[in-house]
């Protein structure tokens, strides 16, 4: 009521309606006990035209009825107030008195669990030594077994090594395969039989040893596949690759892998490969054709754990040097002979991810040093031919442009052709290797064309003495480039590649090849087009500077008596000359490609001249307009100017026209075979305008 009274007060003028006391208690009543009241609201509906003071009264009274309410509801009520805290008091006495037979509960449900934990953890402790006298009994038994058994053993290797009797090794091993096999299922092996297990294991694999040597050394196939059995026996394949290893491939092996046999066979190492897949047929034919027969027989590994690791010792103790990449040529052979004696190998085992010791030998060979310097070979051949720039095309550069290969009119780009020929030739190029020779070809191809685009930006708008040269050496540019977008340009069927230089890329690899060199058939093409347009631009604007004679035709006739004309202009003698020269020179040479160039500069001679021969007509109708006018104009001059007329065969104006016909038809006669469709309507456009010059 105080928040209330004070917003109210804040507010500064409110009434309330008007109402009688019953009215007012009801909508006070109904007002401020209302769950969502609000001030604002009451305010807004109590604001009307009563003071401050009358509210304030209001408010009061409404307060001291509210408290009259409350002390009667105490009266009425203190009778079950009372019994209340008597029954509450009642109950927390009654609560306290349970609190000591709930401790002494507690206690005794604590002693229960000590009780219980304790005997459990008796009878625990109590089955333990149970089992431990159990498995103590059992050892001691197994033990007793095993004594016996080894005693057998014993007595059977006596018997043996008195009358050597297979069979007899065969027994004593089973007999120990049996016991062992039974502690290793009950995980007691290195408990019962400690080292005298081992002991009795080297004295029976050292009698195998013997055994399976003998049968090698004869080619005893049941032999060989008993001693092979009693290994496996004796869980120890890993020993008879290890003797097979000590005692057949190095022996063999040490005679082939020697720097004397390598000088003997001029440093070829695919001799010594030979002569060791010659050993590996020879002395391990038998062995493998019998592992081949046999599959129960598992765990060997021959080929890879007794001849390989004896190969790979051999060449690092006595050929370190079969690595170096000083000579490129020959680390790139001993790399390929290496890598096919190493797939031999892993063909004839049939594992070829395991070992990890065929790619620790490849390693050896230090293939960035040896791309490194093909690098430098290649590009060193290629720059060199790069750094001639042409600069007045005589007799001496051109000794040094031109090229002697009979595919090629350009030094540089048969450089660029030979390039990437050495990059995939077959004394070069390695598998290995290919996304780096791939990239060196990228850049050979890039620097090829940044040579020709800087040779553009240079000799674009400059003149030069030796305009035909210039122009001969664009001519063979194109005919180069051309020659190289055909031999460049993927074939549609991946095995045609091995028509082509690139046959030594595998399969795998040649569809991105042929993403590669379809980028440099349109980069060869668009450098083609640049070409084209530069000499379509230098031919252009040597005409040009000719074709502009046209507007002085005017002055040559006009108030001159000259004859009527007979012949074309000198003009369009020499604008049409080079045209026809270029044709002439290399029309054998390009063929087709020099129809495209004479075409594009048809066409544009063709736009100026047209462009030129109207402008000029333009010109004699205006002065035609002017004179006509005069004449109008001077009364005086009627009879004399009809006598001119009638006099002169020829006026001045058509002769001007009769000389650009002869023109144009000159220019279009002896151009109009070497223009196409485009450049022919434009001669077409040319001749009909000057034709209409007749009827002007």
């Amino acid at each position: 009521i105080g928040y209330i009274l004070i917003s109210i007060g804040n507010f500064g003028y409110v009434s309330i309606i008007k109402m009688d006391l019953k009215s007012r208690e009801a909508f006070f009543t109904d007002f401020f006990f209302k769950p969502t009241f609000n001030t604002d609201e009451f305010l807004s509906q109590c604001t009307q035209k009563a003071d401050l003071l009358s509210v304030r009264k209001e408010l009061k009274e409404y307060g001291s009825k509210l408290y009259s309410m409350m002390v009667d509801i105490l009266k009425t009520e203190t009778e079950g107030i009372i019994n209340l805290a008597e029954n509450l008091t009642h109950l927390s006495v009654t609560i306290d008195e349970l609190s000591s037979p709930v401790s002494q509960l507690c206690e005794e449900i604590r002693s229960l669990h000590h009780a219980i934990t304790s005997a459990k953890m008796n009878f625990k402790d109590h089955l333990n030594k149970v089992e431990s006298l159990a498995y103590e009994k059992n050892v001691l038994n197994l033990k007793i077994a095993i004594s016996s058994s080894s005693a057998y053993i014993d007595q059977v290797i006596l018997s043996w090594e008195r009358d050597p009797d297979v069979t007899t090794l065969e027994r004593a091993i089973n007999e120990y395969s049996f016991q062992h096999l039974h502690l290793k299922e009950l995980q007691l092996d290195a408990v019962v039989l400690g080292n005298s297990g081992e002991n009795l294991v080297v004295r029976l694999v050292q009698l195998v040893n013997g055994v399976f040597l003998t049968a090698l050394k004869g080619q005893d196939e049941v032999l060989i596949v008993r001693c092979l059995r009693m290994y496996v026996n004796l869980v120890k394949q890993d020993a008879a690759n290890e003797c097979v290893r000590k005692h057949v491939a190095a022996p063999g092996l040490r005679s082939i892998f020697t720097q004397k046999n390598l000088d003997r066979h001029g440093q070829d190492v695919n001799e010594l490969y030979k002569q060791a897949v010659k050993f590996l047929n020879e002395e391990f034919g038998v062995l493998l054709g019998v592992l081949q027969r046999n599959a129960d027989l598992r765990g060997f590994k021959f080929i890879l754990d007794s001849y390989w690791v004896e190969v790979d010792e051999q060449i690092r103790n006595n050929l370190p040097n079969i690595t170096a990449p000083g000579n490129p040529e020959l680390f790139q052979r001993r790399y390929k002979d290496t890598w096919n004696f190493l797939h031999q190998i892993l063909r004839m085992s049939g594992d070829i991810t395991t070992n990890q010791s065929l790619h620790d030998h490849m390693k050896r060979f230090n293939l960035p040093v040896y791309f490194e310097i093909v690098l430098q070979q290649i590009s060193i051949k290629f720059e060199t031919e790069m750094l001639i720039e042409p600069t007045t095309f005589s007799a001496a550069e051109w000794k040094q442009l031109a090229s002697g290969h009979e595919s090629f009119k350009l030094k540089l780009t048969e450089a660029l052709w030979i390039g990437i020929q050495q990059c995939f030739n077959e004394s070069v190029y390695l598998t290995h290797l290919v996304d780096q020779f791939f990239k060196l070809m990228m850049l050979l191809v890039s620097r090829y064309m940044t040579w020709f685009n800087g040779f553009l930006n240079k000799w674009r708008g400059a003149a030069s003495s030796n305009t035909e040269e210039l122009e001969k050496f664009i001519v063979y540019a194109l005919m180069d480039i051309k020659k190289l977008v055909t031999l460049l340009s993927p074939p549609t069927n991946i095995t045609d590649y091995d028509s082509t230089i690139f046959n030594l890329v595998t399969p795998d690899v040649r569809p991105y090849l042929s993403k590669i060199l379809n980028i440099h058939v349109t980069m060869l093409n668009k450098l083609c087009l640049k070409l084209q347009k530069h000499l379509i631009h230098f031919k252009v604007q040597q005409g040009a500077v000719h074709l502009q004679q046209v507007t002085s035709i005017p002055r040559l006739y006009r108030r001159t008596n000259r004859n009527v004309p007979q012949k074309p202009s000198n003009y369009v003698l020499v604008t049409v000359s080079p045209i026809i020269k270029l044709h002439d020179n290399f029309r054998t040479l390009m063929e087709e490609g020099i129809v495209n160039v004479l075409d594009g500069i048809i066409g544009e001679l063709a736009a100026q001249y047209l462009s030129l021969v109207q402008e000029v007509l333009h010109s004699v109708c205006k002065t035609e307009e002017s004179l006509r006018r005069l004449k109008n104009r001077s009364l005086n001059f009627v009879d004399e100017s009809a006598g001119q007329t009638s006099g002169d065969a020829t006026s001045d104006e058509a002769k001007i026209r009769e000389q650009i016909k002869i023109d144009v038809g000159y220019f279009v006669n002896e151009l109009n075979p070497f223009s196409l469709a485009g450049s022919q309507q434009m001669l077409q456009r040319l001749l009909k305008e000057s034709s209409r010059l007749d009827h002007k």
